[in-house]
Parts: structure tokens; C-alpha cells; sequence
């Protein structure tokens, strides 16, 4: 069975072979083009969209592999500065002992004792070729620890742009879904199948009661303004007959107070 898959499996990756570039493998690849495009727009935008959601969240998981890589190269970076800075201090000693041995070792010294160990000019010089392999070695992976410091300094730069870029994705997604909320209520008010029309035809006809009764008002206002003022020098004649009633009749209190 198992042979039977593989064998099918190679002849659809030979077929695949055969047709790319011929006039049968670009009709497929135009069908195919079409297809995927008319896949594509029937997706709706929030589906869309809470697909990218997700394909960000899986690139945030797979970040996770990333940090783990800078996290092991910075850690063998502070390793390699431990052992860098052990080697400078072993050839700080050894430079030391060789200078005190070759200062000590004079033109008729065959040999000096120094920390208790015999020194010939032999073993100065062997020493000497020793210090000089173990400062070209520190020199060489000196250089390798820059290296590698730059690269770690690269890497993290990384690290901090994926992330920006993630939270400006992040934002730009929840932009896009609140247009398309915005849109799809825009949609449902031109959509909708209950008529308002009675409840704006009163609206309209109460302005225009209103309208009537502020031309009402106005129009008092603007008479008020015009009407001629009350002469009020002018007695009539009722007037006086009510005077002279008041003046018989009542009198003033002096007078009723001498009468009686």
C-alpha cells in the first residue's frame, strides 16, 4: 500500500515537472490563479481578519524559538568573556616569570632557579615560544568574541523590531475591525426594512406648527413696536363724572372730620 502512495506521489511530482512551463502547465496555472482569487473573494473581511489575528499569534509563539537562540548565543558569548578574561591573567604571569627568568639569566648564567624550578636559556626560550602561541591563540578569539558580540547585537535589534512590528500589526488589525463594524452598521441602517416614514412626516408638520406660531409671535412683536404711545393728558368725559362722584361723595377725611 504504502508503495502504492509513493509511486502515485512521484508521478504526480514528475506530471508536475513535465507541464511547468509547456502551454498545458500555464492554462493550470491561470485556472489555479482564478480559483484561488475567487476563494479569496468570497472570504468575508471578518473572517479575514480573525485569521490574521491568529496567523500574528502564531508568529508571536514561534518568536519563542528566536529568543531562545539569542538567549543560548548571549550566554556563550558571557562564557567565552570568562575564559578570555582567565587566559589574559595566565599570560600576565607568564609574561612576568619570563621577564624575571631572562633578567636573572646573564651571558655566563647557565641556568637559575626561580619559584623552585630549574630554568635553562633553552626553557627560556621555549617559554618564550609558548607565551607567544598562547597571546596569538587570546588575539584570535578576541576577535571571534567581537564577532560574535556583533552578531549578538544584530540578533537582539531583531528581536526588538519583531516585536514593534507585532504590536503595530496588532494595532493596525484592531483599526481594520472597527472600520468594518462601522461599515457593517452603516450597511444595516440602508438596509433596513422598517419604514419610518410616518414618524418623519410628523416631525416635519410639527416644525412647521412650530414655524406658524414663532411668525405669530414675531408679528405681534414687530406691531408692538410700531403702535402709537397713550395720551394720557386727554380726560374723558366718564373720567370727570367720576371724579366729580369721588370729590361729592367721599370727600377727604378732614372734611368728614369737620363735619362732624
Amino acid at each position: 500500500m504504502f508503495k502504492k502512495v509513493l509511486i502515485a506521489t512521484l508521478a504526480v511530482v514528475f506530471g508536475l515537472a513535465v507541464v511547468k512551463g509547456t502551454w498545458l502547465g500555464s492554462h493550470l496555472r491561470l485556472k489555479y490563479n482564478r480559483a484561488r482569487a475567487w476563494v479569496q473573494d468570497r472570504v468575508p473581511p471578518e473572517q479575514e481578519i480573525a485569521r490574521l489575528r491568529m496567523e500574528l499569534e502564531n508568529l508571536a509563539k514561534d518568536d519563542e524559538k528566536f529568543f531562545d537562540k539569542v538567549a543560548r548565543m548571549a550566554v556563550d558569548v558571557e562564557r567565552r568573556e570568562v575564559e578570555l578574561a582567565r587566559m589574559r591573567t595566565n599570560l600576565g604571569k607568564q609574561e612576568s616569570r619570563i621577564r624575571k627568568i631572562k633578567s636573572e639569566l646573564g651571558e655566563n648564567v647557565e641556568h637559575v632557579v626561580f619559584e623552585g624550578s630549574h630554568y635553562t636559556r633553552a626553557d627560556l626560550r621555549n617559554s618564550a615560544i609558548a607565551f607567544k602561541n598562547a597571546e596569538d591563540s587570546l588575539k584570535s578569539k578576541e576577535a571571534n568574541l567581537e564577532a560574535r558580540k556583533r552578531h549578538l547585537a544584530l540578533e537582539r535589534k531583531k528581536l526588538g523590531e519583531l516585536s514593534n512590528k507585532r504590536g503595530e500589526m496588532a494595532t493596525e488589525l484592531q483599526k481594520l475591525e472597527t472600520a468594518l463594524a462601522e461599515e457593517r452598521q452603516a450597511q444595516a441602517a440602508s438596509e433596513s426594512t422598517i419604514d419610518d416614514s410616518g414618524y418623519r412626516k410628523i416631525r416635519k408638520d410639527m416644525d412647521s406648527v412650530r414655524d406658524k406660531i414663532n411668525l405669530l409671535k414675531k408679528k405681534r412683536e414687530l406691531k408692538g413696536e410700531f403702535l402709537p404711545p397713550a395720551d394720557t393728558s386727554k380726560v374723558t368725559e366718564q373720567d370727570a363724572k367720576a371724579d366729580k362722584y369721588l370729590e361729592t361723595r367721599f370727600g377727604s377725611k378732614k372734611e368728614v372730620v369737620s363735619e362732624k
